[in-house]
């Protein structure tokens, strides 16, 4: 009953959903069982209402959008997702050396936008997939200095508790390797400003412009080599426990390519699970447990995973994903 009556309130709000929908499908690790409905929201508006329905119909439910640092289980799921990849898809608005974009914005094609109005600072964001909002949740990034938290200025986001948007500075967003405040709220982040540098500000302008090209081209090619792009993954799975590096405790203990069903430790990237057989969920949270309790046991290290492992417990309700 609680079903046909979200539908019905979707339909008469004219939010866009889709019914009995398959993650796997989705997912850039091809896991996933299938879900009751997914509601697209488009803007503001539309999200608090799907969110306020969500929430007095008693459904759990998630906050996605790329899909590409997760993993689910390959059964029938009870929860919807929100889904926010058609959030605002609007051009960003560049203000001096501040850029606004929707949070539902591809880090990726955010590089290649800024490059083309010629504007510096975000080159980094061109190796990473998922949305902005995302990147935002997962202070994604990749070196120290090359992330979120050393470019955001400031994000908006909905407050799920009360259904009233908000704003946070960047220093209150409690940053640190792959994390951020956002991953303790239940929020959606909706929108973010940037600090940029515009080019034509800058002495000599087109060989800064052939220099943004250089890097852009640099980060592209070094996830190209080291990564294992042609293969279904979450990215890397672990949080690298300093000073240590996953991969060479797996090669260390010579579990480079260890399988679990169709999961895989990455011969090319052994921070990386891979599917090569139909992998599926459990297959690939299997690998993440095996992982975990070989490298404890030989190195007293816990591993914490990076990758949002999602619907493998009951707590799920909020959650935020690339």
């Amino acid at each position: 009953m609680e079903l046909a009556e979200l539908i019905s309130e979707l339909d008469e709000s004219h939010v866009k959903y889709v019914v009995d929908v398959n993650l796997k499908e989705y997912t850039h690790t091809k896991t996933g069982g299938e879900i009751p409905v997914m509601v697209y929201p488009s803007n503001t508006d539309e999200l608090i209402v799907s969110a306020r329905l969500l929430t007095d119909l008693k459904f759990e439910f998630i906050v996605l959008s790329g899909m590409t640092n997760i993993v689910l289980p390959d059964k029938k799921l009870d929860f919807v997702v929100l889904n926010m990849s058609e959030f605002e898809t609007t051009e960003p608005i560049v203000d001096g050396n501040v850029l606004t974009v929707s949070g539902s914005y591809e880090m990726k094609t955010l590089t290649r936008w800024a490059y083309d109005h010629q504007l510096r600072s975000l080159e980094w964001m061109e190796g990473i997939p998922g949305t902005v909002g995302a990147g935002i949740y997962m202070n994604a990034g990749f070196l120290i200095g090359q992330d979120m938290e050393h470019f955001l200025v400031d994000a908006t986001y909905l407050d799920l508790t009360d259904f009233t948007v908000k704003t946070m500075k960047n220093q209150d967003m409690k940053f640190r390797y792959r994390y951020s405040i956002f991953q303790d709220m239940n929020a959606v982040i909706l929108k973010a400003k940037f600090l940029v540098t515009p080019i034509k500000n800058l002495s000599h302008p087109w060989l800064r412009k052939l220099k943004s090209k250089k890097i852009i081209d640099q980060y592209h090619q070094r996830r190209a080599n080291n990564q294992p792009l042609e293969l279904p993954s979450a990215g890397t799975v672990f949080v690298p426990p300093t000073p240590f590096h996953v991969g060479g405790l797996l090669r260390e203990m010579k579990l480079v390519g260890h399988q679990i069903g169709g999961a895989q430790i990455s011969p090319k990237s052994p921070g990386f699970i891979v599917g090569v057989d139909n992998m599926t969920g459990d297959d690939y949270y299997d690998l993440v447990k095996f992982i975990q309790q070989k490298v404890f046991e030989r190195y007293g290290l816990s591993l914490e995973p990076e990758v949002r492992l999602i619907g493998f417990d009951k707590n799920i309700s909020g959650h935020f994903g690339r």
